[in-house]
């Protein structure tokens, strides 16, 4: 059995902004829910960073039945992070990918030109800690419920900050760390 770890960002909205004319800035795209839905589910790998990459490392899209995969979702708490947790959770769950959790963690709905220096280090420090917090208690759950599970990070998704502390924390629990750059075919682990 596999289990993977994903951060995930807001690459299916930006992709769903960016097909369309003119393109739409995310605060639209946040009120046009179906159609985002369509547009991601007629082509999912090109629509999102996360199902590319999940797919490109594990092949779940190909293989019918019981797939022997455990996904985790981590989003920020905010309108355009559960908006694209809720639709990979549902795509996830209809291709069969069992068990399926959610992490939320701490997000910024304002833009970030709009806090001064003191406050935005204090806010970024907080939602970071909480996630690397989240993850290392969940993996230690999964590691609890299922010795010899396979555990993997896919860094693909998400904001920098996001990836980096995903990074050392498969460094520190050496769990391979793995990303898909949207012009690679397949998915890198990282050193």
């Amino acid at each position: 059995m596999q289990h993977h770890i994903l951060t995930t960002g807001i690459s299916l909205l930006t992709n769903f902004a960016a097909a369309q004319t003119p393109r739409l800035a995310i605060e639209e795209v946040l009120r046009k829910h179906k159609e985002v839905e369509r547009f991601f589910l007629a082509d999912p790998k090109t629509a999102s960073a996360e199902i590319n990459s999940l797919h490109s490392r594990t092949g779940f899209l190909d293989r019918k039945g019981n797939l022997a995969l455990g996904v985790t979702l981590v989003h920020t708490h905010t309108a355009s992070g559960n908006l694209v947790t809720s639709l990979l959770e549902r795509f996830l769950k209809r291709a069969g990918v069992r068990p399926l959790y959610k992490i939320p963690v701490k997000g910024f709905d304002k833009p970030a030109g709009d806090f001064d220096p003191e406050f935005a280090q204090h806010e970024a420090t907080a939602a970071l800690t909480q996630m690397r917090e989240r993850v290392v208690e969940h993996i230690a759950k999964l590691r609890r419920q299922t010795p010899d599970l396979a555990i993997e990070l896919n860094c693909t998704g998400g904001y920098k900050a996001e990836i980096a502390v995903l990074y050392e924390l498969g460094r520190t629990l050496r769990l391979p760390v793995y990303y898909l750059h949207e012009t690679f075919k397949t998915c890198i682990t990282l050193p």
